[in-house]
């Protein structure tokens, strides 16, 4: 039976692992020394309705990432962990808990900040605004100024919208990207394209604690299009992909029919469930507003394959439907790393399948204006960069169609 001295034989063998630890990363401090936070350690054990326990403080780093070419840096970090035992079961209960402290001048502007907002508007998410900036400035390459800004608009945004005043809410990919498809109270592109990284730099600073993981390695690439397939790479993709056993054969069949069928952003494509697809009287297939804010006709040469998904997923995510979360992280991406095609194709790519959808539907003389709001684009001017690949019309016949 253990005893209330199992306490204090935990904290030694503690002790012991963290001394063969990295000490450049956690470091154990005394008994009754000050960490940090001017708080002092403690390393007793008390009882307390059935319970012992032993606690102790160790200072460490927490990883800091700025943008893209930026070194990588860290932040000084509490980590205050606590052991206790149940005398009456046997059984050991340890509590970690990190601490970062923001400096006085940050922590000033985070608590005056007042946007120009009606009061009725700001007061019922102010708190919860700055309780959400003051989480994730520590481990984002933004000023808090910046941070209050975009997530106090986001905020005001759900709150007027009926959703949860929730900072998990806020933050959730399907809530940024209808805040942004909103407008987001900005009216230039390139101001709601930063709002959009903003937010999810937010996100990935919180990503931890909503799933475990650390922050996703931030990368960074050109915002030209990728060039959209040929037709008959288009075709032989889709035979290969065809041939592939079980699963990775509608896995494969789902990455293309959502990208080169309906047009979606990378990060949409694992958001798509086959209870967002409906099957119109005429036989079309559509994608309902759901997940994208936005309806999408899927192309007449799709149709017929994303039924068939559907059918074979039932109400379940149509790529990869055996996870039970639906973050997107690289999930698009890493799928064609582990699949690729034989010798002479092209790798399947979720952007050149967007492209090729694009052009294509240029290419049929589709109105410009639907194209981009099919596509969620802020505006028709977005599928300027896409110009140069839509065959222009010749005398008297049409350009080709890709599809």
């Amino acid at each position: 039976m253990l005893t209330t001295h199992s306490a204090s034989q935990v904290k030694r063998g503690l002790e012991a692992i963290s001394r063969t630890s990295n000490g450049d990363d956690l470091r154990l401090e005394p008994t009754d020394t000050q960490v940090r936070d001017g708080l002092p350690t403690d390393s007793g054990g008390d009882g307390n309705n059935g319970r012992t326990g032993s606690s102790f403080r160790m200072t460490g780093k927490v990883p800091w990432r700025g943008l893209a070419g930026q070194p990588v840096g860290s932040l000084d970090a509490l980590l205050s962990v606590e052991i206790s035992l149940d005398v009456l079961t046997g059984c050991l209960t340890s509590n970690f808990r990190w601490s970062v402290t923001l400096g006085p001048e940050v922590s000033s502007k985070i608590r005056d900040y007042r946007p120009r907002l009606p009061n009725w508007q700001w007061a019922p998410v102010a708190e919860l605004v700055r309780a959400t900036v003051t989480a994730t400035a520590p481990t984002t390459c933004y000023a808090a100024e910046r941070l209050l800004h975009v997530i106090g608009r986001i905020a005001v945004w759900a709150d007027r919208s009926g959703l949860p005043r929730d900072p998990a809410t806020w933050l959730q990919m399907e809530t940024i990207d209808a805040f942004i498809l909103s407008g987001c109270g900005a009216t230039k592109d390139s101001t709601v394209l930063t709002y959009k990284t903003w937010l999810r730099r937010a996100r990935n600073a919180l990503l931890w604690v909503q799933q475990g993981e650390a922050p996703s390695v931030r990368l960074s690439s050109s915002r030209t299009p990728q060039p959209p397939y040929e037709p008959y790479e288009v075709a032989r993709l889709r035979d290969w992909v065809n041939h592939l056993p079980g699963q990775d054969r509608l896995d494969g069949l789902a990455l293309m029919t959502l990208g080169a069928g309906c047009g979606l952003l990378p990060d949409e494509v694992p958001r798509i469930r086959g209870s967002h697809v409906r099957v119109t009287s005429a036989g079309v297939a559509v994608l309902e507003a759901g997940p994208l804010s936005r309806l999408v006709a899927c192309h007449s040469g799709w149709g017929g394959t994303l039924a068939d998904l559907v059918k074979a997923s039932g109400p379940g995510f149509l790529f990869l439907p055996q996870r039970e979360d639906a973050a997107t992280q690289n999930l698009v991406a890493s799928w064609p790393a582990r699949h690729r095609p034989h010798a002479g194709l092209p790798l399947l790519s979720a952007q050149r399948l967007r492209s090729t959808w694009i052009v294509g539907r240029l290419s049929e003389g589709i109105s410009p204006d639907a194209v981009a709001s099919a596509a969620g684009m802020a505006s028709p001017a977005d599928l300027a960069v896409y110009d140069h690949w839509v065959p222009r019309l010749s005398q008297g016949g049409e350009g080709p169609s890709i599809t």
